[in-house]
């Protein structure tokens, strides 16, 4: 019956993790809200509860009251807000391109930021509960030393390099490089790196990272 209403769509789908399956199912039910509205006001409807078993027809009555209360809705509009950057985000990691996982860091904190500018007096709710997922199943240093090298975001106007980043990259050269000249000299040329310095500094280098992946570099 409900499909009727729904363009022949079923309101749950399938979704690469339980966070996004849960988006889409929030999605799902604002996208139709207005037909589950007309749905749940028919005749069929309302003919097909009275048929039900008690408990059945009880469980039908709270779905009918529930499409019915405007403050459900106001908080599935809520929560949407919320969810939506980081799904982006997920997207990513879910993808097969690989390549996004060059950008993963840099759109973590983005989506951070887009919840700051959408939900300005929530946001501080949401954000240790962002980070301590983030911290659990995605952080990596890799993730870091991916956008500290990347130079896209590395040679833009207001570059990132906060704590975190400088001591996520530090990390992974430790790691890569045993001979403490061969450290020194890395650590030397991610400086003339960050500084733009020597062959970093050419305004060719600045017009090249918009047009190339980071590969290309």
């Amino acid at each position: 019956m409900m499909r009727q209403y729904t363009d022949r769509r079923d309101l749950l789908r399938v979704g690469p993790t339980r966070f996004a399956l849960n988006f889409i199912s929030l999605e799902s039910l604002m996208k139709y809200r207005h037909q589950l509205g007309q749905l749940i006001n028919s005749k069929q409807f309302l003919q097909h509860v009275n048929t039900l078993r008690p408990e059945s027809k009880d469980v039908a009555l709270q779905v009918q009251d529930l499409i019915s209360n405007a403050r459900f809705w106001e908080r599935i509009f809520y929560y949407l807000k919320v969810i939506e950057p980081l799904v982006l985000v997920l997207r990513m990691v879910d993808g097969d391109d690989k390549n996004d996982m060059r950008y993963l860091y840099e759109a973590m904190d983005r989506a951070k930021e887009d919840l700051r500018e959408k939900n300005l007096k929530v946001y501080r709710k949401w954000w240790p509960i962002i980070d301590k997922r983030w911290g659990m199943t995605l952080h990596h240093d890799l993730h870091v030393v991916g956008y500290f090298f990347n130079p896209r975001f590395q040679y833009k106007d207001k570059v990132q390099n906060d704590g975190e980043v400088m001591r996520g990259t530090m990390n992974v050269i430790t790691r890569l490089t045993r001979i403490m000249n061969e450290r020194l000299d890395v650590m030397a040329e991610v400086e003339r790196y960050r500084m733009k310095l020597g062959i970093y500094r050419a305004y060719d280098m600045r017009c090249a990272v918009q047009r190339f992946t980071p590969s290309y570099f």
